[in-house]
């Protein structure tokens, strides 16, 4: 399954005690270049509900783009590696740590996000 699919979007933290707007503590960016984290929809229920309706969000943050450890969710963190949504690849932030992102509450999906491919282990 493509990245792209699963309504992706990078992510930014606000400032430190700031929130957004809406009351959220990220936003919303446009480049990969301005990104600290990606939301995309959870591949598994995507599959299960046959779309978006009812399907969580995954969000993943990166540790070398400024994301501190305690930030939710946690406590994994991964690099974001490519050019945009077509290619990216998350992998071990900081290197040597495990690439796969698995949940461990809810459907528990445990996968990989590899050149914009989305596969399930």
């Amino acid at each position: 399954m493509r990245l792209t699919e699963l309504e992706p979007q990078f992510l930014r933290l606000a400032r430190e005690g700031e929130l957004t707007s809406d009351g959220r503590k990220f936003s919303w960016v446009d480049t990969l270049a301005e990104a600290q984290g990606i939301r995309f929809l959870c591949p598994l229920c995507f599959v299960t509900n046959q779309g978006p309706v009812g399907t969580h969000q995954v969000i993943c943050w990166s540790r070398s783009r400024g994301v501190p450890d305690d930030e939710t969710p946690n406590p994994g963190r991964w690099t974001l590696d490519g050019t945009g949504y077509d290619d990216l690849t998350l992998n071990g932030d900081p290197p040597g740590n495990a690439r796969s992102v698995q949940l461990t509450s809810g459907c528990k999906w445990h996968g990989h996000v590899t050149n914009g491919e989305v596969t399930t282990c």
